[in-house]
């Protein structure tokens, strides 16, 4: 019960509320064990259970713990700037701290068997400590791939509920609500028998949750589905065409993909990429080197704009042609077309971003254009400069909340995506977009999660409101759990 309201106050209020709920939660399993032993602890051994139990979901903590890092994320606020640094410097220290998680969450696995042991009878950190050293490590992870069927069945049982609502959904949709109800609940209540199956081979002494208890627990498994999965208020998520192109029509970030593009999806915007070059003027490039579409060695950087104007460039068999960004805006304003502008994070970016907003600022606005950027520092400039200017900040991955930014909206990545964070900027009244969303599975469920806009490769397949809603509701809520 405690961990559906501390689930439900995470997507509702967050913030501190829901970090005071999740330390609640914590204490739960120590509490748990105690009475299940039925053996009066003393307080330093109810410390130790609970500094174990948080030391090791500490170190599980990239595994999702069954969707309630998305909450223990929008619990916490951490400045966007001190969030950005990691973002800038991630191809630095992800890899080494990809490493070292890894390693030192395999080796935790010999620690386990010495937590179960600490669970029935608290001693002390040293012998916590003796006990998982002196452990073998190959037995325990025999131990642990051999229950990974547990794991295997819970994907089985929920693909399984999905396919039903799916049919169901497509015969009768409005039975979809009902059929969502009776799979989430199903979910709930099989994961709280395997559990207490699980809880009550260690204590076989306990006694069994009371019928009344059971009721209880069933109503709110009912109360939560019903509540995650009501009907929307038939949210159309904006079509943002990636890099100006549709499929492989053309060759991205330039006019003549641009031109085919508006012409044949008619997107809410267009997402394209600038960056400067070596005499401080901006073309439209998305990598920060020719080699891939010019086959030309060296950075855009390194060149003048009148030795990039007009290049060569070759994509998916078709031709191109690099521009200015000067000329990409006039050819975009001919065709009435709104701009997402990705200033790319590279050389003097950030120096030159305060006289690209004084140049291009009201035509911006009056287009009802929008800038957005991997770096908040280019953000900010561009917020300094002309504060009427719509400006987003890209991330690539979601650390924690942080709604309170200059920020007027948030491109986010779709892979990591989650309601937790939808509503967070929602609250903060800040639309999301999210990118870069192809496959059209990941539309529809992305449109039912909130996306305000979807940044795509693919803007001619984004269909309106799916008539499945209710089934991506529950793969929603399934996904959640990773």
């Amino acid at each position: 019960m405690l961990a559906l309201v501390v689930k439900v106050a995470g997507l509702t209020v967050a913030g501190p509320l829901s970090l005071l709920g999740l330390l609640l939660l914590s204490g739960w399993l120590p509490w748990l064990a105690e009475v299940s032993g039925a053996r009066y602890w003393r307080w330093r051994q109810r410390g130790l259970i609970w500094a174990l139990v948080n030391l090791t979901a500490l170190i599980w903590l990239p595994l999702g713990w069954c969707g309630y890092l998305a909450t223990l994320q929008v619990s916490l606020r951490l400045p966007a700037a001190f969030q950005n640094a990691l973002f800038m410097s991630r191809y630095q220290w992800l890899p080494v701290v990809s490493v070292l998680w890894l390693g030192l969450w395999g080796y935790s696995l010999k620690w386990l068997p010495a937590l179960w042991q600490q669970l029935h009878r608290p001693t002390s950190w040293r012998g916590y400590w003796r006990q998982g050293w002196q452990t073998a490590w190959w037995p325990v992870v025999r131990r642990f791939i051999r229950y990974s069927w547990v794991v295997v069945a819970a994907v089985i049982l929920a693909s399984g509920w999905l396919a039903v609502t799916w049919l169901v959904e497509s015969w009768w949709p409005a039975a979809g609500f009902g059929m969502l109800i009776i799979a989430m609940t199903g979910l709930q209540v099989a994961t709280w028998c395997a559990l207490s199956w699980c809880w009550h081979r260690g204590w076989p002494q306990l006694p069994r949750t009371s019928i009344w208890g059971r009721v209880v627990l069933l109503i709110a498994a009912i109360s939560f589905a019903g509540w995650w999965g009501r009907p929307g208020p038939g949210h159309v998520a904006a079509v943002i065409a990636h890099r100006g192109v549709n499929g492989n029509d053309g060759v991205q970030n330039t006019t003549s993909a641009l031109k085919q593009t508006v012409r044949t999806t008619a997107p809410a915007m267009v997402e394209m990429d600038i960056q400067p070059t070596a005499d401080n003027h901006w073309v439209v490039m998305h990598d920060p080197n020719l080699q891939a579409l010019a086959g030309r060695s060296g950075a855009v950087a390194d060149y003048r704009l009148n030795q990039l104007s007009g290049l060569s460039l070759r994509e998916n068999g078709r031709r191109g042609q690099l521009s200015p960004f000067s000329d990409y805006a006039t050819v975009a304003k001919r065709l009435r077309q709104p701009l997402l502008i990705e200033i790319k994070a590279v050389a003097n970016a950030e120096q030159l971003t305060g006289a690209f907003i004084a140049r291009y600022g009201h035509q911006i606005r009056q287009r009802g254009s929008a800038v957005h950027s991997l770096d908040y520092r280019i953000i900010m400039a561009a917020k300094r400069r002309d504060a009427r200017v719509r400006v987003g900040f890209v991330t690539p991955f979601y650390l924690t909340d942080f709604s309170h930014s200059v920020a007027d909206f948030y491109s986010l990545q779709g892979l990591t995506a989650s309601r937790e964070q939808v509503n967070a900027a929602h609250r903060a009244g800040k639309p999301v977009y999210f990118w870069t969303v192809d496959r059209l599975v990941d539309q529809q469920r992305l449109t039912v999660l909130g996306a305000d806009g979807l940044i795509t490769n693919r803007s001619g397949q984004v269909p309106a409101i799916s008539s499945h809603y209710y089934f991506y509701q529950l793969l929603n809520w399934c996904l959640a759990w990773l």
